[in-house]
Protein backbone atom coordinates (compact mmCIF):
# COMPACT_ATOMS: atom_id res chain seq x y z
CA UNK A 1 0.00 0.00 0.00
CA UNK A 2 1.18 3.52 -0.78
CA UNK A 3 0.35 4.60 2.76
CA UNK A 4 2.90 2.11 4.10
CA UNK A 5 6.13 3.99 3.51
CA UNK A 6 8.45 1.31 4.90
CA UNK A 7 8.47 -0.43 1.50
CA UNK A 8 10.13 2.53 -0.24
CA UNK A 9 13.83 3.33 -0.05
CA UNK A 10 14.26 6.27 -2.41
CA UNK A 11 11.62 8.92 -1.77
CA UNK A 12 11.44 12.27 -3.55
CA UNK A 13 9.11 14.96 -2.18
CA UNK A 14 8.02 18.12 -3.98
CA UNK A 15 6.42 20.95 -2.02
CA UNK A 16 4.62 24.05 -3.28
CA UNK A 17 2.79 27.06 -1.90
CA UNK A 18 0.10 24.91 -0.26
CA UNK A 19 2.46 23.64 2.43
CA UNK A 20 3.24 27.19 3.61
CA UNK A 21 -0.28 28.60 3.24
CA UNK A 22 -1.24 27.85 6.84
CA UNK A 23 1.89 29.64 8.04
CA UNK A 24 0.47 32.83 6.53
CA UNK A 25 2.70 32.97 3.46
CA UNK A 26 0.88 34.51 0.50
CA UNK A 27 1.92 35.37 -3.03
CA UNK A 28 1.22 39.12 -2.81
CA UNK A 29 -1.17 38.83 -5.74
CA UNK A 30 -4.71 40.15 -5.68
CA UNK A 31 -7.56 38.52 -7.60
CA UNK A 32 -6.38 40.22 -10.77
CA UNK A 33 -2.84 38.90 -10.53
CA UNK A 34 -1.49 42.26 -9.40
CA UNK A 35 0.63 43.63 -6.55
CA UNK A 36 -0.22 47.23 -5.70
CA UNK A 37 -1.50 47.66 -9.27
CA UNK A 38 1.76 46.29 -10.70
CA UNK A 39 1.79 43.15 -12.80
CA UNK A 40 4.06 40.36 -11.56
CA UNK A 41 6.10 40.94 -14.71
CA UNK A 42 6.84 44.44 -13.36
CA UNK A 43 8.59 43.09 -10.26
CA UNK A 44 9.74 39.55 -11.11
CA UNK A 45 11.74 39.64 -14.35
CA UNK A 46 15.33 40.60 -15.19
CA UNK A 47 13.94 43.38 -17.38
CA UNK A 48 11.92 44.76 -14.45
CA UNK A 49 15.04 44.85 -12.28
CA UNK A 50 16.99 46.73 -14.97
CA UNK A 51 14.11 49.16 -15.44
CA UNK A 52 13.25 49.87 -11.78
CA UNK A 53 15.41 48.07 -9.19
CA UNK A 54 13.90 50.08 -6.34
CA UNK A 55 10.41 48.81 -7.17
CA UNK A 56 11.68 45.23 -7.33
CA UNK A 57 13.53 45.54 -4.03
CA UNK A 58 10.47 47.11 -2.39
CA UNK A 59 8.41 44.06 -3.44
CA UNK A 60 10.99 41.58 -2.17
CA UNK A 61 11.57 43.53 1.04
CA UNK A 62 7.87 43.13 1.80
CA UNK A 63 8.07 39.41 1.03
CA UNK A 64 11.08 39.05 3.34
CA UNK A 65 9.31 40.85 6.16
CA UNK A 66 6.24 38.65 5.79
CA UNK A 67 8.25 35.43 5.66
CA UNK A 68 10.26 36.44 8.73
CA UNK A 69 7.05 36.77 10.75
CA UNK A 70 5.82 33.31 9.71
CA UNK A 71 6.58 30.04 11.49
CA UNK A 72 6.83 26.44 10.27
CA UNK A 73 3.53 24.61 10.59
CA UNK A 74 2.65 20.98 11.34
CA UNK A 75 3.24 19.91 7.75
CA UNK A 76 6.81 21.26 7.68
CA UNK A 77 7.47 19.67 11.06
CA UNK A 78 6.02 16.31 9.99
CA UNK A 79 8.37 16.13 7.00
CA UNK A 80 11.36 16.99 9.18
CA UNK A 81 10.43 14.33 11.76
CA UNK A 82 9.94 11.73 9.06
CA UNK A 83 13.31 12.45 7.46
CA UNK A 84 15.19 12.37 10.76
CA UNK A 85 13.64 9.00 11.70
CA UNK A 86 14.43 7.18 8.44
CA UNK A 87 18.14 6.41 8.41
CA UNK A 88 17.61 3.48 6.02
CA UNK A 89 15.98 5.63 3.32
CA UNK A 90 17.19 8.30 0.92
CA UNK A 91 14.73 11.16 1.21
CA UNK A 92 15.11 14.13 -1.12
CA UNK A 93 13.12 17.34 -0.85
CA UNK A 94 12.51 19.73 -3.73
CA UNK A 95 10.62 22.92 -2.97
CA UNK A 96 9.09 25.57 -5.21
CA UNK A 97 8.84 27.88 -2.21
CA UNK A 98 11.31 30.68 -1.54
CA UNK A 99 10.61 30.94 2.20
CA UNK A 100 12.92 29.23 4.72
CA UNK A 101 10.24 27.33 6.66
CA UNK A 102 11.58 23.90 5.70
CA UNK A 103 14.99 24.88 7.04
CA UNK A 104 13.59 26.32 10.26
CA UNK A 105 11.46 23.22 10.89
CA UNK A 106 14.52 20.98 10.54
CA UNK A 107 17.29 22.11 12.92
CA UNK A 108 19.01 18.71 12.56
CA UNK A 109 19.25 19.34 8.79
CA UNK A 110 17.89 15.88 7.99
CA UNK A 111 16.46 17.46 4.86
CA UNK A 112 18.59 19.59 2.56
CA UNK A 113 15.96 21.16 0.30
CA UNK A 114 16.69 21.92 -3.31
CA UNK A 115 15.21 25.42 -3.56
CA UNK A 116 14.50 25.36 -7.28
CA UNK A 117 13.07 28.89 -7.33
CA UNK A 118 15.71 30.41 -5.07
CA UNK A 119 15.58 31.82 -1.56
CA UNK A 120 14.23 35.03 -0.07
CA UNK A 121 17.17 35.12 2.34
CA UNK A 122 19.82 35.23 -0.36
CA UNK A 123 21.03 37.90 -2.77
CA UNK A 124 23.60 37.69 -5.52
CA UNK A 125 26.01 39.91 -7.36
CA UNK A 126 24.77 40.89 -10.81
CA UNK A 127 28.34 40.99 -12.09
CA UNK A 128 30.01 37.74 -10.95
CA UNK A 129 27.07 35.76 -9.54
CA UNK A 130 28.42 35.36 -5.99
CA UNK A 131 25.58 34.43 -3.63
CA UNK A 132 25.26 35.86 -0.11
CA UNK A 133 22.97 35.22 2.81
CA UNK A 134 20.99 38.45 3.10
CA UNK A 135 18.15 38.97 5.56
CA UNK A 136 17.82 42.72 5.20
CA UNK A 137 14.62 44.44 4.16
CA UNK A 138 15.61 47.58 2.29
CA UNK A 139 12.08 48.99 2.49
CA UNK A 140 9.48 48.67 5.25
CA UNK A 141 5.94 47.37 4.83
CA UNK A 142 4.76 50.86 3.95
CA UNK A 143 7.26 51.07 1.12
CA UNK A 144 9.56 53.53 2.88
CA UNK A 145 13.32 53.21 2.46
CA UNK A 146 14.97 51.70 5.55
CA UNK A 147 18.40 53.40 5.70
CA UNK A 148 20.11 50.75 7.80
CA UNK A 149 18.11 47.81 6.53
CA UNK A 150 16.05 45.68 8.89
CA UNK A 151 17.64 42.53 10.33
CA UNK A 152 15.08 39.74 9.95
CA UNK A 153 16.78 36.59 11.30
CA UNK A 154 19.47 35.48 13.71
CA UNK A 155 22.57 34.93 11.53
CA UNK A 156 23.79 32.33 14.01
CA UNK A 157 21.12 30.00 12.65
CA UNK A 158 22.73 30.06 9.21
CA UNK A 159 26.19 28.79 10.14
CA UNK A 160 26.88 27.23 6.74
CA UNK A 161 26.32 30.41 4.73
CA UNK A 162 28.24 33.61 4.05
CA UNK A 163 26.56 36.57 5.68
CA UNK A 164 26.07 39.71 3.68
CA UNK A 165 25.78 41.76 6.86
CA UNK A 166 29.24 40.68 8.06
CA UNK A 167 30.47 43.16 5.48
CA UNK A 168 30.29 46.94 5.50
CA UNK A 169 27.76 47.43 2.77
CA UNK A 170 27.95 50.20 0.25
CA UNK A 171 24.83 51.57 -1.42
CA UNK A 172 23.86 53.21 -4.67
CA UNK A 173 20.44 54.85 -4.98
CA UNK A 174 19.52 53.37 -1.58
CA UNK A 175 20.19 49.79 -2.75
CA UNK A 176 23.03 47.43 -1.79
CA UNK A 177 26.19 46.85 -3.77
CA UNK A 178 27.88 43.46 -3.67
CA UNK A 179 30.90 43.07 -1.35
CA UNK A 180 32.81 41.32 -4.15
CA UNK A 181 32.41 43.58 -7.21
CA UNK A 182 30.60 46.65 -5.85
CA UNK A 183 27.92 45.83 -8.42
CA UNK A 184 24.15 45.88 -7.90
CA UNK A 185 22.75 43.05 -5.76
CA UNK A 186 19.57 41.29 -6.88
CA UNK A 187 17.32 38.87 -5.01
CA UNK A 188 18.47 35.27 -5.53
CA UNK A 189 15.08 34.33 -6.93
CA UNK A 190 14.17 32.63 -10.20
CA UNK A 191 12.19 35.20 -12.16
CA UNK A 192 9.88 34.73 -15.12
CA UNK A 193 11.91 33.60 -18.11
CA UNK A 194 14.79 32.20 -16.01
CA UNK A 195 15.75 28.54 -15.58
CA UNK A 196 15.09 27.05 -12.10
CA UNK A 197 18.09 25.99 -10.05
CA UNK A 198 19.28 22.41 -9.69
CA UNK A 199 17.45 20.95 -12.66
CA UNK A 200 20.17 18.40 -13.51
CA UNK A 201 20.18 17.12 -9.94
CA UNK A 202 16.38 17.07 -9.84
CA UNK A 203 16.18 15.06 -13.06
CA UNK A 204 18.52 12.46 -11.59
CA UNK A 205 16.48 12.20 -8.40
CA UNK A 206 13.23 11.71 -10.34
CA UNK A 207 14.79 8.98 -12.46
CA UNK A 208 15.94 7.00 -9.40
CA UNK A 209 12.89 7.52 -7.15
CA UNK A 210 10.69 4.59 -6.18
CA UNK A 211 8.15 6.95 -4.56
CA UNK A 212 7.35 10.52 -5.58
CA UNK A 213 5.13 12.69 -3.36
CA UNK A 214 3.75 16.06 -4.45
CA UNK A 215 2.45 18.32 -1.67
CA UNK A 216 0.56 21.60 -2.00
CA UNK A 217 1.35 22.38 -5.60
CA UNK A 218 -1.18 23.31 -8.27
CA UNK A 219 0.50 21.46 -11.13
CA UNK A 220 0.36 24.60 -13.27
CA UNK A 221 3.93 25.92 -13.01
CA UNK A 222 6.55 24.30 -15.21
CA UNK A 223 8.95 22.59 -15.05
CA UNK A 224 7.76 21.37 -11.63
CA UNK A 225 4.39 20.46 -13.17
CA UNK A 226 6.17 17.77 -15.20
CA UNK A 227 7.78 16.02 -12.23
CA UNK A 228 4.88 13.63 -11.58
CA UNK A 229 5.00 12.40 -15.15
CA UNK A 230 8.79 12.13 -15.14
CA UNK A 231 8.81 10.09 -11.92
CA UNK A 232 5.95 7.85 -13.03
CA UNK A 233 7.58 7.11 -16.38
CA UNK A 234 10.77 6.16 -14.54
CA UNK A 235 8.88 3.56 -12.51
CA UNK A 236 8.03 5.42 -9.30
CA UNK A 237 4.75 5.16 -7.46
CA UNK A 238 3.18 8.59 -7.11
CA UNK A 239 1.19 10.40 -4.43
CA UNK A 240 -0.40 13.85 -4.65
CA UNK A 241 -1.53 15.71 -1.51
CA UNK A 242 -3.40 18.90 -2.31
CA UNK A 243 -6.56 20.90 -1.55
CA UNK A 244 -7.80 20.53 -5.14
CA UNK A 245 -7.27 18.09 -7.97
CA UNK A 246 -4.48 18.97 -10.41
CA UNK A 247 -4.17 18.54 -14.19
CA UNK A 248 -1.69 15.62 -13.88
CA UNK A 249 -4.32 13.24 -12.54
CA UNK A 250 -3.42 10.43 -14.98
CA UNK A 251 0.07 10.16 -13.44
CA UNK A 252 -1.13 9.94 -9.83
CA UNK A 253 -1.50 6.57 -8.08
CA UNK A 254 -2.93 8.03 -4.86
CA UNK A 255 -4.59 11.41 -4.42
CA UNK A 256 -5.20 12.74 -0.90
CA UNK A 257 -7.37 15.84 -0.73
CA UNK A 258 -7.11 18.36 2.08
CA UNK A 259 -5.04 21.05 3.74
CA UNK A 260 -1.37 20.20 4.17
CA UNK A 261 -1.38 20.79 7.94
CA UNK A 262 -4.00 18.06 8.30
CA UNK A 263 -3.08 15.54 5.61
CA UNK A 264 0.72 15.60 5.71
CA UNK A 265 1.18 14.75 9.43
CA UNK A 266 -1.34 11.92 9.07
CA UNK A 267 0.30 10.50 5.93
CA UNK A 268 3.82 10.56 7.34
CA UNK A 269 2.82 9.14 10.73
CA UNK A 270 2.99 5.58 9.35
CA UNK A 271 6.57 5.13 8.13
Amino acid sequence: MLTDLKHFKNIVILTGAGISADSGINTFRDSGGLWENHRMEDVATPEAFMRDPQLVWRFYSMRRLQAASAYPNRAHEALARFASSQSDKKISLITQNVDDLHHRADPSQSLDPICMHGSLNQSRCTNCGNIYFDDYAYFDLSGNYAPQGTILCDPGQKASTEYLHHYKLEYRNFLPLSPCCKAAMRPHIVWFGEIPFGMDKISGLLTRADLFISIGTSGSVYPAASFLQMAKRSGARTVCINKETIPQNEWIDLFIQGRAIETVPNFFSNP
